[in-house]
């Protein structure tokens, strides 16, 4: 078959899809305008081409074929392309001529419906995916307004689109033109695949399927660079179980990012300044759509925040780096939804209010303080990175981390600073997934305590007294026993929400504060003794394991 023919195959298909979607019962359709969209698609006609310069409309007219010079628009669905004609032809009584007239204005919803017929929008398990390349692209609310520039003004606003799209599809039932692999990551040479949990090496992309995610990049080019990443997660991870969670992250963020996994966490990675925590997620993110954040605009009302929440839109892995402290409940809203929620409402600067998709999974790059509730503890993944020695001066550092510099990124002319090569990014997500099936493919994420504690003069007079004297071999703290404890509480911890501050403070260093039963010394019974006790005996371990480093350091300043 001939590519004309091929061609011809196809438009002759479109035609027939049209004259279907115009047979279908449009009064069912439950919209005040519902028998707009009929009489909207009655001007559309399929052009055709042959060995002429222009194409021609497919109506028997006495004189021909009716040849247009300009189409009023074009379709391209990744296989073929479609010119169209949007407009009136009419017949004179002695059916001697044909006159045409084309409308200017075609309506909105006509592209994204012509769009479905054509196989450009393909419906797979009630989600709109964009097919007209490799790679799929899936389509929330705020992209559908986007490609079609749809408005609450318009005749049919997106939710309506959305509806007419399903209607239709309800009716016709039309396969997509490529094999949708919503699961798949797709290479020059070899393919992962989510669903089936395997690596397919001698396997090529096809132009018949559409994969989640299509990279340029070889097996051979990417699995030299797996043993070189791997020897950098164990230089700059600082202990076993944060390599374990970093290990894990980047197929978990994938595995979300295609819906074959279910989100529930978000990942923190945290250590003194210039550890590589940057080049890691300049790796680990190459392979995604990355948006980067600010959650402190995430955590506000109004325009700002809903304009923030619109930036996350189809992001999949959702960078949050320079952060400021973490704390406090509107952080930890915004940090939930993120973690948990498929949509949020959203609004972009001159648009409508939309949901928008949020496939991502959130990692924070911090040096500042991190401090959630346990629910929120719960959801968060520590990765610890390794602290550089204190007397390593700048040219020692760079020369120990310029060979993974130069594995993992190239300097391109669009950026100032270096930018992660495509090979390295799939080899981080490779060896992630060789990580998780040595896990017999289960995500049991470790506990990890952060080191919050960069330096002792963040410590407030109470905490210092009590990391003192725990330091000095007492495991629980009884207020009887040091007299200054209770005159060093008030002092701090006054005014307005006092004993909220006191709580914070406390769980800051891993302790809390109560009424101890003991035996009294005659053994006649029990009394109620004020005490501080360990809360969290990891984060006790981590805290006093830093105030005695950062004592010994300021003693040899």
């Amino acid at each position: 078959m001939t590519e004309l023919e091929k061609q011809r195959e196809a438009w002759e298909r479109l035609e027939n899809n049209l004259k279907e979607v115009l047979s279908i019962p449009w009064e069912e359709f439950d919209h005040i305008d519902s028998a707009r969209i009929p009489k909207a698609l009655d001007f559309i006609h399929v052009l055709h081409r042959d060995e002429f310069e222009y194409p021609y409309l497919s109506v028997k007219t006495a004189e021909g074929k009716i040849r247009i010079k300009r189409p009023t628009f074009h379709i391209n669905n990744g296989l073929n392309h479609f010119s169209l004609f949007y407009g009136r032809t009419k017949a004179n009584k002695d059916e001697t001529e044909t006159s045409i007239s084309e409308e200017s204005n075609v309506p909105r919803y006509v592209h994204a419906i012509m769009d479905y017929l054509a196989g450009t929008i393909a419906i797979y398990k009630e989600c709109f995916y964009l097919i007209n390349d490799d790679e799929l692209v899936l389509l929330s609310q705020m992209k559908l307004s986007e490609r079609y520039r749809l408005s609450n003004r318009s005749t049919f606003d997106v939710s309506a689109v959305e509806e007419i799209l399903l209607f239709i599809h309800e009716h016709l039932q039309l396969e997509p033109i490529k094999a949708i692999k919503t699961a798949v990551i797709a290479c020059n040479d070899f393919q992962m695949d989510l669903h089936t949990q395997d690596i397919r090496v001698d396997t090529q992309p096809s132009e018949k399927e559409c994969y989640f995610k299509r990279y340029e990049c070889n097996y051979n080019d990417v699995m030299k660079i797996v043993a070189t990443y791997s020897n950098y997660l164990d230089m700059v991870i600082d202990d076993k179980d944060s390599l374990h969670n970093a290990s894990l992250q980047p197929i978990y963020t994938m595995l979300v990012a295609c819906r074959e996994g279910t989100k529930a966490k978000f990942f923190v990675s945290k250590s003194a300044e210039r550890t590589g925590k940057g080049l890691r997620h300049k790796v680990i993110s190459a392979p995604f759509i990355t948006k980067d954040i600010l959650l402190d605009n995430l955590g506000g009302g109004g325009f700002e925040a809903l304009n923030a929440w619109a930036q996350l839109d189809g992001g999949e892995f959702l960078l949050a780096t320079e952060q400021g402290d973490i704390t406090g409940k509107a952080m930890e809203r915004a940090l939930k939804v993120i973690a948990t929620e498929d949509t949020h409402q959203a609004r972009q600067t001159g648009g409508n209010t939309n949901n928008v998709n949020l496939t991502g999974v959130l990692s924070i790059d911090s040096n500042a303080k991190i401090l959630l509730d346990e629910g929120m503890n719960s959801r968060a993944v520590n990765i610890a990175f390794r602290n550089r020695p204190a007397q390593e001066s700048d040219n020692e550092r760079e020369q120990i981390f310029s060979e993974y510099w130069e594995a993992f990124t190239i300097q391109t002319a669009t950026s100032t600073s270096r930018t992660a090569k495509i090979s390295a990014g799939v080899a981080s997500l490779v060896h992630s997934f060789l990580y998780w099936k040595s896990e017999k493919f289960k995500f049991n994420f470790k506990i990890v305590e952060m080191n919050n504690l960069l330096d002792n003069s963040m410590l407030d007079d109470v905490q210092e007294r009590i990391l003192e004297i725990y330091t000095q071999g007492n495991p629980i703290i009884y207020f009887e026993h040091f007299p200054d404890i209770l005159p060093l509480l008030a002092e701090t911890y006054a005014g307005a929400g006092k004993k909220d501050k006191r709580n914070k403070a406390l769980e800051f260093i891993g302790f809390k504060q109560v009424n101890k039963r003991v035996i009294n010394n005659d053994g006649s019974g029990y009394t109620s003794k004020k005490a501080f006790v360990i809360r969290n005996s990891k984060r006790v371990r981590q805290i006093t394991t830093a105030y005695l480093e950062n004592k010994m350091r300021d003693n040899q300043l």
